[in-house]
């Protein structure tokens, strides 16, 4: 739970989804749930880390929106696509 004025973010790992082109070029779609409306630092949406061993994604924001979470309040899911080629 988190304290009155405390920013809480995390990506929602269930909305994560990696695909690759014939080029090795990945697009990595996933969601940031925030306790602010604004939009998630820089570095959570520019860069992922996920697996074991892990495999760090890092490129460029294509897409980007944000909604409300319905029926609750003062919480915002931020919709990300990241085009990104995966590095160790």
């Amino acid at each position: 739970m988190a304290l009155p004025g405390e920013i809480v973010e995390f990506i929602e790992c269930t909305t994560l989804s990696i695909s690759y082109n014939v080029m090795g070029i990945a697009t990595v779609t996933f969601s940031v749930v925030s306790n602010q409306k604004e939009f998630p630092s820089g570095d959570l949406i520019n860069s992922i880390t996920v697996g074991s061993p892990s495999t760090t994604f890092a490129g460029y924001v294509t897409d980007a929106y944000m909604q409300a979470i319905p029926n609750t309040v003062g919480w915002y899911e931020t919709k990300v696509t990241l085009i990104s080629i995966a590095t160790k």
